[in-house]
C-alpha cells in the first residue's frame, strides 16, 4: 500500500458579514444587525448576520472559487469541484458532487476531498460552499424557536439562548504538495441518539475528534487551538464540552466564531475552516463572543475579553449537525 500524499491548502477565499478575505476574519466584534434583506417583521426574532453589498448567492460563489483558484494557480476547469450547498445552485458550476448533509456538508466535502488527494485519486480538488440569509431558513429557524430572542449568540454561556443565522461564502483549494496550511487528518462519525438532540455525552463527536488526531498523527496536548461547533444552544454546547472533556486531559483553547459571523448552516464547517487556518498563520485566536458567566456543564478554556496568541501551529476544527453527524479536521499552518 503506497504513502499516503499530505493533502495542503494553496487557495482561500471567504466572504462573511466580517468582510471579504481570511485577514478580514480576525478582526471586529459580532456582526449580527437587524434584517433588511426581507420582510421580518411577522418574526419572534429579527437579527442575523448579513454581509454588505453581496451579490446572488450563485455570483458570491463564482467569485471565491475564482479567487481561491487564482491564489492557488490552478485551472478551475480542470479542478474537480465539490460543493456544499441546501440545494442545487441555479447554474451549473460543473460540480462532481454537491453535499446536503446540513451543518457537517461542507466538512464532509473536506473530508472526502482529502480522502481523494492523499490516496492518490486526484491531485487538486477545490470544495467550495455558500449560504446567504433567506426568508424561508430564516422562518424555520425562527418558528422552532431555536433564534436567541436578546439577539446575541452566546456559545457555551451560562442562560445562552439559541443561535442567529450568518451569511458565509468560501472557497479553497487542496492540493498534494506544500501549501500555506495542511490538513492532516480528519473523521466522520453519527451516534443516532436523537433525530435533533445530540448525546447528552458527546460519544459521537468524542470518536470523530479522537479519530481525527490518530490519522492525523497528532496527539491531543499538540493542539493550540479548537474552533468548536457551539451555535449557543443549551443541549448541543453542553455535549460538545463533554466531547472535549473526554478527549483532551486539558482543554485546548476553545471558540466558537459562530458568535461573530453567525452560522452558515451547510457552509458552515468551510468557513469555519478557513477561520482556523488563517488564525493558526497569524498565531491569533479568535474569541468565543457573547459571553456572560461560566456554565458548569460547558467546563472548556474558553478564549474571553481578547484574542489569545497560538503556542503552536495545530488546531482542529468541529461540526455537527441534526441526526448524530460529526466531524473533525486537523490542521497545521504552513
Amino acid at each position: 500500500m503506497s504513502e499516503a500524499r499530505p493533502v495542503s491548502v494553496t487557495g482561500l477565499s471567504i466572504l462573511t458579514a466580517l468582510g471579504r478575505g481570511p485577514e478580514a476574519q480576525l478582526t471586529g466584534a459580532p456582526a449580527f444587525t437587524e434584517v433588511r434583506r426581507f420582510d421580518t417583521s411577522n418574526r419572534r426574532v429579527r437579527y442575523a448576520a448579513m454581509a454588505a453589498e453581496t451579490g446572488t448567492l450563485e455570483e458570491e460563489l463564482d467569485l471565491a472559487i475564482a479567487t481561491a483558484c487564482a491564489q492557488a494557480g490552478v485551472d478551475r476547469s480542470t479542478t474537480p469541484l465539490l460543493l456544499a450547498l441546501h440545494s442545487a445552485p441555479a447554474c451549473d458550476f460543473g460540480q462532481r458532487r454537491i453535499y446536503t448533509s446540513a451543518c457537517v456538508s461542507a466538512s464532509t466535502a473536506l473530508a472526502a476531498a482529502g480522502t481523494l488527494i492523499s490516496t492518490g485519486r486526484a491531485d487538486r480538488i477545490v470544495v467550495a460552499a455558500a449560504y446567504l440569509v433567506e426568508p424561508h431558513q430564516f422562518a424555520l429557524f425562527d418558528a422552532g424557536r431555536a433564534l436567541a430572542d436578546d439577539n446575541t449568540v452566546r456559545p457555551f454561556s451560562l442562560n445562552r439562548r439559541g443561535l442567529l443565522l450568518g451569511d458565509g461564502v468560501a472557497a479553497v483549494v487542496l492540493q498534494a504538495g506544500d501549501g500555506l496550511a495542511e490538513l492532516l487528518g480528519w473523521s466522520r462519525t453519527g451516534d443516532a441518539y436523537h433525530p435533533c438532540q445530540p448525546s447528552p455525552d458527546g460519544r459521537g463527536l468524542a470518536t470523530a475528534i479522537r479519530s481525527a488526531l490518530v490519522k492525523a498523527g497528532v496527539p491531543p496536548d499538540a493542539i493550540s487551538y479548537l474552533n468548536a461547533n457551539a451555535t449557543g444552544t443549551p443541549f448541543a454546547d453542553a455535549a460538545e464540552a463533554a466531547a472535549i472533556n473526554t478527549v483532551f486531559s486539558s482543554s485546548p483553547p476553545v471558540s466558537s466564531t459562530k458568535g461573530l459571523h453567525g452560522h452558515a448552516l451547510e457552509a458552515s464547517g468551510l468557513v469555519e475552516f478557513v477561520v482556523t487556518v488563517q488564525a493558526l498563520r497569524e498565531g491569533k485566536l479568535p474569541v468565543n463572543a457573547g459571553f456572560l458567566e461560566p456554565d458548569p456543564a460547558c467546563s472548556v478554556d474558553l478564549i474571553l475579553a481578547a484574542p489569545r496568541p497560538a503556542t503552536s501551529a495545530y488546531g482542529m476544527t468541529v461540526n455537527s449537525a441534526f441526526g448524530g453527524a460529526n466531524t473533525a479536521l486537523v490542521v497545521r499552518a504552513g
